[in-house]
């Protein structure tokens, strides 16, 4: 078996449509092309977002832990499709499944993503993943994107 691939930002932005300040994941540090994927997102404490959540302790709003690994999600399904830059097919975010914040996520940490297929019928791709921040999980869930 060999060793799981890097990406950097240039490659992410080829895989996935997203851009700053949407882009949810800074580097790739894991690639198995349509099998797993571990990214990781500095959560930037200049980031506007922390004015309004929450001024007094802010914290990283939960519906962005289930875009950054979706993001990720998005990079795994991305880089085992066929590099036809003519196909504009996008993975698109279908349903969020057990999803579970077991714990805020403050400005200056470090999310570590991973994804892994768990199942695909047709289009549908089922996504098992987890979010952590220095070894400890901080959210977890599925989620079903549709490709094409």
């Amino acid at each position: 078996m060999t060793k799981p691939s890097a990406i950097e930002r240039s490659e992410i932005e080829m895989l996935i449509p997203h851009r700053p300040p949407f882009l949810w994941i800074d580097r790739v540090e894991e690639l198995e092309p349509g099998v797993r994927c571990v990214a990781v997102k500095f959560v930037d404490p200049a980031n506007p977002i922390f004015a309004g959540h929450f001024p007094a302790k802010p914290i990283l709003p939960g519906v962005l832990l289930i875009e950054a690994m979706a993001q990720t999600a998005g990079v795994m399904l991305g880089s085992a499709a066929p590099q036809d830059k003519s196909r504009e097919g996008v993975a698109l975010l279908a349903a969020v499944n057990r999803f579970k914040f077991l714990k805020p996520v403050m400005p200056g940490q470090e999310l570590r993503i991973e994804t892994k297929k768990l199942t695909e019928v047709g289009q549908l791709v089922c996504i098992g993943g987890t979010v952590s921040v220095g070894g400890e999980m901080v959210a977890t869930g599925e989620l079903s994107v549709v490709t094409g």
